[in-house]
């Protein structure tokens, strides 16, 4: 079972990224001038009239480039990439990379975000962000995402941008290197830097879209955090740019305040380029000459501001934060300080070492901790991180069991001062330094095969945080070296240094805070100081004990799908075996065994159960080995699994080294034949239900999974327990269900991946073939593949309880599904993307009344007759019931009139594209179309027709499949709302 995600404020600055960095992509504008509608009506122009020849560079004094991090720095960069800038100023790098072939990745990133905003700038960062999508020199808001789909670019998927405080990044990964492709990339990346328009009347279109997205992103936590923000950092600027921005300011901000901020912080000087792709590093420096060296800074160009104070606590400062639809009640202890700004070295990498390394040995005692019977905690964590590389701080949390914050007070406070007091032990140490260290070994072997668009980002990453772009190899070195520095005395020196500050923040987050529950706070965390803490039991680490399963079997019949290189086994006890060794990933194996029926076998009238038995069955380690001596035994190791129970199986994934495949072998065997049923599992389920609770009342998952069970005919296998229910269960009602599939169910097993078949095999006959006779087919369970999907016309209203105005409006249509016939459903697909194309243009572009419509066919595989295209989107609660009616009547449309062929090659192209992509994923192999292909051989037929058959899709058949179900007197209409709890 997931723990609950925190919602202190660490967790918040930690992943800034991704809880702050405002995604979108679309819009356009921008041009400097002395008035408003003089510099409209100069863009509007000169953008006809301009081509590529006025690219060129004016004639200007070279503008010295920031300094790169390497340039400082005794960590050598990354050989392979090249490092470079243009006379404005602006910067490159061009990392050549082969993985996938003909591929390129695009980033523009530049260093200004909303921390450059003024005060009736608030948020216009970001909405600059989607303006540079609606319109530029060379480029109408009209024609920009059309042309792209054209090209097999897909909106979103593979056009996109975001916003955080100090940064914008522009992000476009292209399916191939033609040179139509090519011009189209580098002419829009070019005018997102100085060619956006910014027409009022587009911005005045993009206001609705942007107070949609402001809305979507209200929550709980973001509430609690600004809150936090307000009192730990009440003199920081951060506290007033938060990304999204201000509605006053939204809905009014003219085009000057637009203008004034792109042409002020959009600079060449302010800006870097990253090119990653399977590309001539030459051809590629000439491109971004080209399109790049004619922008020009502006005479007064903006100046980073003043980031205000830092205030250093006094004491222990205590605060409460109080909602009801939090999740889960927390309590953390924080530091924050100024933070110093210095170069990344290598003796920087190593001093920060022993406090990661202390950080991480905490983290992993509160994990136990928190799997004690009768534990407050249900998790807690330690770090240090910095924000903005101006503030440094951090953070030690507790998530409370069961509202039970008044004892995790005492449990965070005495083992800080643990740690503080007796340091660390060399066990835990050598566990932390083997985790670390070997995840710093994968990354070397799997460097000849890193992919395009996530080097593309690190890199990226990296220009943000003045971070020097080393090799995995230099990387991993440092990293050795720094580890034989380090002893379980330097990490409690480092520990103690850290945490010894004038003064911490205590707070409490939580659901309802009694009155006097911050005096309450102070007096039990002062009263715990006075108790004295011993140092921790020494563990020492288990000897694995499966490494012998029997004698092992043998194989029984081998046959070939050479086409697909796949080779497929059937072992002496009947275990089924699929193999595709590839070197898509280097020095990586992934794995996924199949066994039983899943839920097609579960017991009547139990809801929710096998949400209950993954979590006592995952949480209970093996019959010798608890999860705790497990991580343990696995520390420094590529192995593991978790057992996940789908509609028709009980599935254990995992991913490993050759290095390590053997014991990944055996450990999934371990997992099947003798699981642990520890009640460490229940404990830790039981501890969530209060918070499964909160999440299914509070927020839109409730009404969500009651909608998926009203299209399940109200199936039981598909409805939400109530929390009686899932109190009641008991570890030997899931042993019955669970244990004899595992032991003796039909088993599939796949591999894909970097191996060596003849290496491969003696390993798999003692492991796999070494387990118990097993069953030579699932059961066909007919009947309960039966569901009553519902009668549709329909209108129905699901709903939960919450002060924040978000809904959601869907509608949906029965189809065929997959299990009725996958080239039905392929065509329902694109028709599905055409729709969705609709959605965004009327919806988003058009009324501006939503930020991400969205819509796709789903299906069942394993059920009968669940087939439906769904579209939805978040909504303002007053407007649900115009976009429902709104969503039908575009799909009628598309029913009674058609789409046109253009349409057809915009859905089609970026699919086409991703297909391509997909042949040389491990994953899609593996879940696509391995992991059953023995029970199901049609499924090697599927990945053999699906490009063909995409391909040969004609508009005749989209059109005929719209007017069979788009009408409107198909739609199912579905509201979720939300209900206001009286009294808060």
């Amino acid at each position: 079972m997931p723990k609950a995600a925190p919602l202190l404020l660490v967790l918040f600055l930690a992943l800034m990224t991704v809880f702050l960095a405002v995604r979108g992509s679309r819009d356009a504008s921008g041009q400097a001038a002395d008035s408003p509608q003089a510099a409209e009506n100069e863009a509007s122009e000169m953008v006809r009239d301009l081509d590529e020849t006025a690219l060129v560079a004016a004639e200007s004094e070279p503008v010295p480039p920031r300094p790169w991090p390497h340039q400082g720095s005794d960590i050598p960069a990354d050989p392979e990439a090249v490092w470079g800038a243009l006379d404005n100023g602006l910067r490159y790098v061009i990392l050549r990379n082969a993985e996938p072939p003909s591929r390129i990745s695009l980033r523009l990133h530049v260093a200004a975000g909303s921390l450059m905003e003024s005060e009736d700038q608030r948020g216009l960062a970001h909405f600059l962000e989607h303006m540079v999508f609606n319109g530029t020199r060379n480029h109408t808001a009209a024609e920009l995402i059309p042309r792209m789909q054209r090209l097999g670019i897909a909106f979103g998927a593979h056009a996109n941008a975001y916003t955080s405080f100090d940064e914008t990044v522009y992000m476009l990964d292209l399916p191939d290197l033609s040179e139509e492709t090519m011009r189209l990339a580098f002419t829009v990346m070019r005018d997102f830097g100085d060619g956006a328009l910014l027409e009022q009347e587009e911005i005045d279109n993009e206001r609705g879209v942007i107070l949609a997205e402001k809305a979507g992103r209200d929550s709980v936590g973001m509430r609690i955090m600004e809150q936090q923000f307000q009192r730990l950092l009440p003199d920081s600027l951060l506290t007033d740019r938060f990304p999204i921005g201000k509605r006053e300011v939204i809905e009014s901000a003219q085009r000057d305040r637009f203008v004034d901020f792109y042409t002020r912080y959009y600079t060449p000087a302010r800006m870097t380029m990253v090119v990653v792709g399977d590309v001539e590093v030459d051809t590629m420096k000439e491109k971004i000459e080209h399109y790049f060296s004619g922008m020009e800074n502006p005479e007064k160009p903006g100046e980073d501001p003043d980031y205000g104070p830092v205030r250093i606590a006094e004491g222990v400062e205590v605060a409460v934060f109080a909602d009801p639809e939090l999740t889960a009640s927390e309590v953390s202890l924080s530091i924050l300080r100024p933070l110093e700004p210095r170069a990344d070295t290598v003796a920087g990498r190593h001093e920060r070492l022993p406090l990661n390394l202390a950080h991480a040995m905490l983290s992993r005692r509160l994990d136990v901790i928190a799997r004690e019977e009768g534990s407050p905690v249900a998790s807690g964590s330690a770090s240090r991180s910095e924000l903005v590389g101006h503030i440094e701080f951090g953070s030690i949390e507790i998530t409370a069991a069961d509202g039970r914050w008044r004892e995790a007070v005492s449990v965070l406070e005495q083992e800080l001062r643990r740690a503080q007091v007796h340091g660390f032990s060399d066990g835990e140490l050598e566990e932390a330094k083997a985790n670390l260290r070997n995840a710093y070994q994968q990354v070397v072997r799997q460097k000849p095969t890193r992919r395009s668009d996530g080097l593309a980002t690190v890199l990226t990453r990296s220009i943000h945080e003045n971070a020097v772009f080393s090799s995995p190899e230099t990387n991993l070195e440092i990293l050795e070296d720094g580890l034989a520095l380090v002893d379980p005395e330097t990490c409690a020196a480092m520990f103690r240094d850290f945490w010894d500050a004038p003064g911490h923040h205590l707070i409490l987050t939580t659901i309802e805070a009694e009155y006097g529950a911050q005096i309450e706070l102070a007096a039990l965390f002062e009263e715990s100081r006075g108790i004295e803490v011993a140092a921790p039991a020494a563990r020492a680490v288990p000897v694995f004990a499966y490494a012998d399963f029997g004698p092992p079997g043998s194989v029984a019949s081998q046959r070939q799908a050479s086409d697909l290189g796949i080779t497929k086994l059937v072992l002496s006890n009947g275990a089924r075996i699929n193999l595709k060794p590839t070197k898509y990933e280097e020095g990586r194996i992934r794995m996924l065994a199949r066994a039983g029926s899943g839920k097609l076998g579960q017991p009547a009238a139990t809801p929710m159960l096998d949400l209950f038995a993954s979590a006592v069955f995952n949480g209970g380690g093996l019959g010798h080995h608890s999860v705790d001596d497990l991580r343990r035994i696995l520390a420094g190791k590529t192995a593991g699994t978790v057992l996940e129970i789908t509609d028709d199986a009980f599935q254990l994934s995992g991913v490993t080294t050759p290095d390590d495949l053997e014991l990944q072998l055996q450990l999934m065997c371990a997992v099947l034949s003798d699981p642990g049923w520890r009640n460490e599992g229940l404990w830790d389920f039981q501890k969530a239900i209060p918070m499964i609770e909160q999440q299914l009342r509070h927020t839109t998952a409730g009404p969500l999974q009651q909608m998926n069970a009203w299209l399940h005919g109200e199936d039981f296998r598909h409805r939400i327990a109530s929390m009686g229910e899932l109190a009641a269960y008991t570890i030997d009602e899931v042993r019955r269900w669970v244990e004899p599939e595992l032991q003796s169910g039909y088993l599939e097993l796949s591999i894909v991946g970097d191996f060596d078949e003849d290496t491969l095999l003696p390993l798999l006959l003692g492991t796999f073939g070494a387990l118990a006779a097993r069953d030579e087919k699932p059961p066909a369970h007919e009947d309960a593949r039966k569901i009553n999907f519902p009668e549709s016309p329909a209108r129905v209203e699901f709903s939960y309880v919450s002060r924040i105005p978000q809904a959601m409006a869907v509608v949906i249509w029965p189809t065929p599904g997959p299990r009725e016939g996958i080239s039905t459903f392929r065509r329902l697909n694109v028709l599905a993307s055409i729709y969705a194309d609709r959605l965004r243009e009327e919806l988003r572009e058009n009324l501006g009344a939503t930020y991400s419509p969205s819509a796709g066919a789903d299906g069942s595989d394993v059920y009968d007759g669940v087939g439906f295209i769904i579209g939805q989107t978040a909504a303002k609660p007053d407007d649900v019931e115009m976009l429902v009616e709104t969503m039908r009547d575009l799909a009628a449309s598309l029913a009674v009139n058609g789409a046109t062929q253009d349409k057809l090659d915009r859905a089609l192209n970026p699919l086409l594209g991703m297909l391509d992509r997909s042949l040389r994923d491990n994953s899609y192999w593996l879940n696509t179309v391995m992991s059953r292909c023995q029970v199901e051989p049609e499924r090697l037929d599927f990945a053999r027709s699906r490009e063909q058959d995409y391909q040969s899709i004609t508009l005749d058949e989209i059109n005929a499949l719209a007017a069979d179900h788009l009408a409107a007197d198909n739609a199912l209409l579905v509201r979720i709302v939300p209900q206001e709890q009286p009294n808060n």
